[in-house]
């Protein structure tokens, strides 16, 4: 059995008046009871403290809280624990500005001035952002200083927000803190008016936050303020972009004084957990003498059994005034069920990190991208066949209730190199261009042909023969914002920000930059020759997906320009390009003299073969025969994503042979179906278009309807001009 271990504290509010004789009751009390409920929980691997760890962020009070916390960690070495400290800031652990400062009175209209959002997140020198520094400044070297805590914390973009990767027995546990309380900075009323970004958390974890969570087993979200606290838009966004169905195992936080736990499923998505703490010094006065006090905090375990079935559990604990007139800390019965033990039941968790599909029989498996000089063979890297194993559970035979124990992976996933298929000519010619300077590799296929897999496997096979001296640039260009699309600087101030982002650089690279003279093209020029080219020692692979989301746009010349001019620049023969497109590249070449696209042929991605659709059956631990190869390519060809789609369903429903998967009647396809006839819906002169090509074996169509019906994958050309339907199964479209 292997598990974590925590405490959570909250609102100790070091500092207030009442504190200094009312404390060492307190501690008395919380001493005691941590030693009894230690033998129940313990040993304790962290401490979350969700903020107002003072009253008024004075460096006295910082002074005193190390001395508090002093006495509380010699207290747990004591009980056999030596936890480490993770904390993030509350809204009083800063220093107010004065509130009449222009910056001070804009923050506190946050939700009114959209353009002061897009220059807080983007520019570390803004005003706004130097005030919500200068206001954490106190907290933030209190943070530096502190002894208590032995992790390696990675800091993010504001002051206080961290990740972290606690390890147990081959177990990563992840811990997350961004600060809520950056714009309560003046007293009042800041209920439904706060903001936590998604910024937050890809900055604290080195870029891209869904990867690093997906690389733990479990995390933990920690803020100072609950969710109700955001303003609406921006408890919108936090919904669906920092904490979207299972993305944590809990969010905790403080605030509120109180204990509270809440997990909510809706519409049936993966539950949301949020754990709200009690304040372990909590004092309220009311006007009519009366002193309401607070005092509490809670321990809590994440446990992976010997079945390796994971489960959280919480010890919630409450100061309580006995009738004989003392206090004491006990069991919170007022708000949780408790076990026998004093804990809520166990919750079931589920792994974010999964485990490769077990090998239903003995296969050699090497996970490594294969030597670059060495041709890939067709049974090379294949990962062992996931079969489908099904348990009963509950009311036995007749139940009729199954669960699936073994993992395949679904289409659409990200990439794992076990389910890669090899194309060998392909990724050796795009190797060895990757070898020299000057000669971009150009990726070239329709919608969801393996593109994006492509270049992660050629940049891990980069990596590899590097020996990781290589630094690696992922990109994709559909994902750019309106704004950033506005004009040609902001595209490339956007791009510069995306270059800097993932690669981990420091924020003020970009703003500095900008700051110097000369165009926008000089600027990012300079920050690659000067910046990004010396992180590396042999090459940087420069990833572009979706190249073509620049087609169409009126600087699209500069841009595609731009891009051949680095790959042609001496100054940075480090750079090596990964280019992605779906248009064909022909069309992308204005001015064959600025064009990346035609230094090199493009490297064409198009169906998969029947040896490659037979190891990804393989792979799917299907047993299918010559017929069903035939059935199985006479209606979807051998598109990619398609050829995925049919045998993850195969593998999960088990004996359906290929004919009743693939019948007209099955549902299989309605999703893939649905949303290419609601883009066709939206665009009368393509639905024109795909409509000619089902009612002709050929047909003549407009070079621009033809390129964009070729790059949805939806067409083909048969022979120069004249097209048909790229596969059978788009017949099944409702047009």
């Amino acid at each position: 059995m292997r598990s974590f271990g925590w405490l959570h504290f909250t609102d100790l509010h070091q500092g207030l008046d009442a504190q200094g004789w009312l404390w060492p009751g307190v501690r008395e009390i919380l001493f005691a009871d941590l030693a009894k409920l230690h033998e129940r929980c313990g040993p304790w691997d962290f401490v979350l403290f969700s903020g107002d760890l003072t009253q008024r962020a004075a460096p006295e009070e910082f002074e005193r809280l190390t001395q508090t916390l002093t006495a509380l960690w010699d207290h747990l070495k004591t009980l056999g624990s030596t936890p480490s400290l993770l904390a993030v800031p509350g809204n009083h652990d800063l220093v107010r500005p004065d509130p009449r400062r222009p910056e001070t009175l804009v923050l506190a209209r946050w939700a009114t001035y959209p353009e002061v959002q897009v220059e807080f997140w983007r520019d570390p020198s803004s005003p706004y952002r130097k005030l919500v520094e200068q206001s954490f400044a106190n907290y933030s070297a209190w943070l530096k200083s502190q002894p208590f805590c032995a992790l390696e914390l990675s800091p993010g973009l504001l002051p206080g927000d961290f990740s972290t990767v606690i390890h147990s027995d081959g177990l990563r546990l992840g811990v997350v803190g961004l600060n809520s309380a950056f714009l309560q900075l003046t007293g009042g009323d800041y209920e439904a008016k706060l903001a936590v970004d998604v910024r937050q958390l890809h900055a604290a974890c080195g870029g891209d936050g869904p990867a690093w969570v997906k690389n733990c087993d479990f995390s933990l979200l920690m803020t100072h303020h609950p969710p109700d606290w955001l303003s609406p838009e921006a408890r919108e966004h936090f919904f669906g972009e920092v904490v979207p169905p299972g993305r944590f195992a809990a969010q905790v936080f403080g605030h509120m004084h109180e204990h509270m736990a809440t997990t909510l499923s809706v519409g049936g998505a993966a539950p949301r957990r949020q754990i709200q703490g009690s304040s372990l010094f909590g004092l309220e006065s009311f006007g009519d003498g009366k002193v309401d006090r607070r005092h509490g905090y809670a321990a809590g375990r994440i446990t992976v059994d010997d079945r390796g079935e994971a489960s959280l559990r919480l010890w919630p604990r409450v100061a309580k005034k006995h009738v004989a007139g003392h206090w004491r800390i006990v069991q919170d019965l007022d708000a949780f069920e408790l076990s026998d033990d004093q804990g809520t039941r166990p919750e079931p968790l589920p792994f974010t990190r999964k485990p490769p599909p077990p090998p239903p029989k003995p296969i050699v498996v090497t996970s490594a991208p294969p030597p670059v000089n060495e041709p890939r063979t067709a049974n090379s890297q294949m990962a062992p066949p996931p079969t489908l194993v099904t348990t009963m559970t509950g009311g036995g035979v007749d139940s009729g209730i199954y669960t699936i124990t073994s993992r395949v992976q679904p289409p659409g996933a990200p990439y794992n190199q076990a389910w890669h298929i090899g194309r060998q000519e392909e990724e050796r010619t795009a190797l060895n261009y990757l070898d020299q300077p000057g000669a971009p590799v150009v990726l070239w296929g329709p919608e969801k042909f393996g593109k994006t897999w492509s270049a992660q496997y050629l940049t891990n096979c980069v990596l590899q023969q590097d020996g990781g001296d290589c630094r690696v640039i992922a990109i994709n260009l559909d994902t750019f914002d309106h704004e950033s699309r506005a004009d040609y600087p902001s595209f490339i101030r956007e791009l510069a920000f995306q270059i800097v982002g993932s690669l981990g650089g420091p924020e003020d690279w970009v703003p500095t930059l900008w700051r110097s003279h000369g165009s926008v093209n000089q600027k990012l020029g300079r920050l690659m020759r000067e910046n990004v080219l010396p992180m590396a020692h042999t090459r940087v692979i420069m990833a572009l997906d979706r190249v073509d989301a620049v087609w169409g746009l009126p600087f699209k010349d500069d841009c595609f320009g731009m891009l051949r001019a680095w790959a042609q620049d001496e100054r940075m023969a480090k750079l090596r390009f990964i280019l992605g497109i779906s248009t064909t590249p022909r069309r992308l070449i204005d001015r064959p003299t600025q064009s990346p696209f035609n230094l090199t042929p493009p490297i064409v991605l198009g169906d998969f073969t029947r040896p490659q659709i037979q190891q990804l059956a393989q792979l799917y631990g299907l047993d299918w025969q010559g017929r069903d190869f035939d059935v199985l390519t006479d209606l979807i060809g051998g598109h990619p994503y398609l050829i995925r789609h049919v045998m993850h369903r195969a593998n999960l429903v088990g004996a359906a042979g290929v004919d009743d998967l693939l019948d007209e009647g099955t549902s299989l396809f309605d999703d893939f179906l649905q949303r290419y006839a609601r883009r066709l819906h939206n665009s009368p002169e393509l639905l024109a278009g795909i409509r000619r090509l089902r009612s002709e074996t050929l047909s003549e169509l407009d070079p621009e309807i033809s390129t964009r019906l070729e790059a949805a994958g939806l067409a083909v050309e048969e022979k120069v001009g004249f097209y048909r339907l790229r596969y059978r199964l788009y017949e099944r479209l409702r047009l």
